[in-house]
């Protein structure tokens, strides 16, 4: 659903691009697939951006120029830019150096595909199933299995774990909504741990991050109970998630207000994509678990769909929230 991609500075050169009169076709259209339904790595600590835009778009036609630095900036702007680590030797001063680090991300944590030049491909003496040549990259069995919004798979602690890993290894906040979540019932909080377990592990040094739980009030449990009873189980329930993943967690309790419109759908919203999850966030472990569909929102579906819980404009009425880290 998300896909994570690395790209070799020189494909932004006009001396690669320029020779063939579909390159730059072919390199707007790979950024504004990744903006779409990927992630893009930032090597270097970020520097791979800033040599990009500083020492190779320049070469390129004003209006190709244009369109490439409106895609990066969208990139930018959904977070969809991920750091790596910084090379230790010190800024790579040629391509070979910069494919070198993508390899040294690759064995830490694969990458869908690493799109370089045939040159770069030819004088790599690496065989990588990941390797994508530029000219037939939109072509390619990487590029197209990248075109699935949709991801099916069953209710289970294995399934939701291989699900969110890729969602969550670069988010640094995360929103779950639904409003049966509870911390009384294993089948939710099971999901919760699997969510502080996955966010931020990106294969270096670890992100710490902040999770958002939105419920309803009227549906925790066990049933009967006042709501400060309910924070103070959460908190109780949250404290050694944080101590062994050291997240910062905060919960809203919701109820909807008369005449308006109920808190039914679900959700996984990070600060780079939204999925939808129609058949709710329990997980189960131990009895069968039914089999349902995820699918990846637009973006500015996502914008709006986390607006919905920002307790100023929100439609429904926020009983209570607290804060723990």
């Amino acid at each position: 659903m998300l896909y994570e991609y690395a790209m070799t500075p020189d494909l932004f050169d006009a001396s690669l691009i320029s020779t063939d009169g579909k390159g730059g076709l072919i390199l707007t259209e790979l950024l504004r697939g990744i903006a779409e339904n990927g992630l893009l790595a930032n090597l270097n600590k970020g520097r791979w951006l800033r040599h990009v835009k500083e020492d190779r778009v320049g070469s390129l036609s004003p209006a190709l120029r244009d369109k490439v630095l409106t895609c990066l900036n969208v990139l930018n702007d959904r977070h969809r830019l991920v750091r790596h680590p910084k090379c230790v030797a010190g800024d790579p001063g040629n391509d070979e150096e910069w494919l070198n680090l993508a390899f040294e991300s690759h064995d830490r944590i694969p990458f869908h595909a690493i799109v370089l030049s045939q040159q770069l491909l030819d004088g790599c003496g690496r065989e990588c199933h990941a390797l994508v040549e530029f000219f037939g990259s939109l072509d390619s069995a990487q590029w197209n299995g990248r075109r699935k919004r949709t991801l099916s798979l069953t209710k289970s602690d294995a399934d939701y774990r291989a699900a969110l890993t890729p969602i969550l290894r670069h988010a640094k906040s995360l929103a779950l909504i639904d409003p049966w979540l509870n911390c009384h019932e294993s089948r939710y909080f099971g999901t919760i741990t699997i969510c502080s377990s996955v966010l931020g592990q990106r294969g270096h040094a670890r992100l710490k991050g902040r999770i958002d739980i939105h419920a309803e009030a009227g549906k925790q449990k066990p049933d009967g109970r006042a709501v400060a009873d309910y924070l103070n189980a959460w908190e109780e329930k949250l404290r050694p998630l944080i101590a062994v993943d050291g997240h910062r967690f905060r919960v809203f309790l919701w109820e909807s207000l008369p005449g308006s419109e109920s808190m039914h759908d679900r959700f996984i919203l990070t600060d780079q994509c939204g999925i939808s999850v129609p058949g709710g966030l329990d997980c189960r472990s131990h009895s069968h678990a039914n089999s349902t569909d995820w699918s990846l929102l637009d973006e500015d579906v996502r914008i709006r769909r986390w607006a919905e819980y920002d307790p100023s404009v929100s439609p429904f009425k926020l009983v209570d929230k607290f804060e723990v880290s």
